[in-house]
């Protein structure tokens, strides 16, 4: 997926949905998230605004947005990005995913998100609740199903995805609870972990020779 670079492309999504060889390579979500750019919960857990990363209430009394993958205008997610092997659609670097447009395509809301690897162009995601598709070459695929449960397999066309609860998960960017692993079903390592109300935090995927991507949240705007 784009903003998940694979398969999850599959996150973000962020990162990406490039193509077969690099396309495989997992990444999804985003969702958006860089996937996502929007997406981590950087600090501590806690977003600028003071929204609880795993939902709850904001400061003011506002509703945290505690969707798997909170896509939304504005949103974007920084990652310390780690090139693996030769894959340089993902160099090294912190790079940032950032969801910069809001539009309608075929008839669905859909928001464009930035990639968070340097040199995969944007995707376009629609969302509900915590379902994900994104516009793959002008056709909308599932990125992410709900409902998010342990064991819960789907398909995007190509490739399966199956969520695995991770618990709490500590990244740079701070400590989620309600965290999910959406593995993609290969035979090399291909997964994204995403937090409740946070995104994509974490993004791996390595092919069978080597080549491909780490990335970690290290910050979020929201």
């Amino acid at each position: 997926m784009k903003r998940w670079v694979s398969a999850l492309c599959c996150n973000v999504l962020i990162a990406s949905a490039c193509s077969s060889s690099a396309e495989d390579l997992g990444g999804g979500g985003e969702t958006a998230s860089g996937g996502s750019a929007s997406g981590g919960s950087e600090e501590g857990g806690r977003g600028p605004g003071g929204e609880s990363a795993t939902g709850g209430t904001a400061a003011g009394g506002a509703s945290a947005d505690d969707r798997i993958d909170p896509i939304a205008l504005g949103h974007a997610w920084t990652y310390d990005v780690q090139e693996l092997g030769a894959f340089p659609l993902c160099p090294s670097g912190s790079h940032t995913g950032e969801t910069i447009d809001a539009l309608t395509i075929d008839g669905k809301e859909a928001f464009e998100v930035t990639n968070l690897c340097a040199n995969v162009e944007s995707s376009y995601y629609a969302v509900d609740g915590d379902v994900v598709q994104v516009d793959y070459q002008g056709t909308w695929i599932l990125a992410l199903d709900a409902p998010v449960e342990e064991g819960h397999t789907w398909s995007n066309g190509t490739s399966t995805f199956t969520w695995h609860d991770e618990g709490t998960v500590t990244v740079p960017a701070g400590t989620f609870d309600d965290c999910w692993r959406a593995t993609q079903n290969v035979a090399y390592d291909a997964y994204t972990i995403f937090c409740r109300g946070v995104g994509p935090v974490h993004w791996h995927s390595e092919d069978l020779t080597g080549n491909g991507f780490d990335a970690v949240l290290t910050a979020k705007s929201f």
